[in-house]
């Protein structure tokens, strides 16, 4: 889970408990960017890894085995 996964959470609370204000909007935005950015990600890996299966290309799985865990533990994919 990435660390604005987290704060997206505590901002969610901070709003059902209303005390969320207008001064935490540019730290919501930022963190919907990430998480969005994330989703994306995701997903496209997601469906290059159904690509790499279906054409049984291992060294095309591999390297996406490799961009799938710098997401994970970055936030970020390198360059797909």
């Amino acid at each position: 889970m990435l660390p604005a996964q987290v704060r997206l959470a505590e901002l969610y609370h901070l709003h059902k408990a209303g005390k969320l204000t207008a001064d935490h909007g540019p730290e919501l935005m930022q963190c919907l960017a990430v998480n969005a950015r994330y989703c994306w990600d995701t997903l496209k890996l997601q469906q290059l890894f159904n690509l790499a299966v279906s054409t049984e290309d291992n060294a095309w799985l591999n390297s996406l085995r490799i961009r799938e865990e710098a997401l994970r533990l970055k936030g970020r994919v390198p360059t797909i």
